[in-house]
């Protein structure tokens, strides 16, 4: 993470996922990516109804604030008023509490009688637990995007920016030479940065080709 040189000099919003190396770099501030923690959530959700008790409702409640700031961002403004913020904080904690006493330590749930079973339940007990501190702990970072609108409830979009290269390495195996992969990079990110600022692709990539491509436009 180090040699690609970008996270050591990054001073924007980071939105990970909760891997833990990300700590590591205190120059930018920190997010979470709320799509890899719904699908968490979702997970213990199914599990059984002890579990569903306070994960089905913290999801809900991510949802509902991210639609809330879709609806207000509308209106231009750059985050949701303080006294929404502290209701949904509140909500937020009470729903991790609820999970942290299903999930005291030594206070497994009782484990099914099926051989094998109960190793497994265990294992979900730990996990459960270890997300609840993660989350109690870095409690800024699941609902950073409602106090910054600048900050996407997700890192889905980076992922999408990286999906092509992957799809060239399934597809061909490898890039036959560094050049190579180096002109597909800046050919699709070139088109990419068009899309994302509506501009025709087409029409960028001829203007490209003539020797005068265009220019991303730059915001404030």
């Amino acid at each position: 993470m180090d040699e690609i040189g970008i996270l050591p000099r990054y001073r924007g919003n980071l939105v990970p996922d909760g891997w833990w190396s990300y700590d590591y770099y205190t120059s930018c501030r920190h997010g979470l990516c709320d799509a890899h923690l719904l699908r968490e959530l979702i997970f213990f959700a199914e599990l059984s109804e002890e579990q569903k008790s306070w994960a089905a409702p913290l999801k809900g409640l991510l949802l509902e604030i991210k639609s809330k700031v879709e609806q207000v961002r509308e209106s231009a403004s750059e985050s949701l008023d303080s006294e929404e913020q502290e209701a949904y904080c509140h909500r937020y904690n009470e729903l991790v509490e609820q999970g942290l006493k299903v999930h005291q330590p030594g206070a497994l749930p009782v484990a099914p009688a099926e051989p094998g079973v109960a190793a497994q339940t265990s294992s979900w007990h730990k996990q459960a637990r270890n997300l609840l501190l993660r989350l109690k702990r870095k409690k800024q970072e699941p609902l950073s995007f409602m106090r910054d609108f600048t900050v996407p409830f997700d890192n889905n979009q980076a992922e999408r920016d990286l999906r092509m290269v992957k799809l060239q390495q399934k597809v061909s195996g490898c890039f036959r030479s560094e050049e190579g992969a180096r002109h597909f990079c800046r050919i699709r990110g070139y088109i990419s940065m068009m899309r994302k600022q509506e501009k025709g692709v087409l029409s960028a990539l001829e203007k490209a080709c003539r020797g005068a491509p265009l220019s991303p436009t730059r915001h404030a």
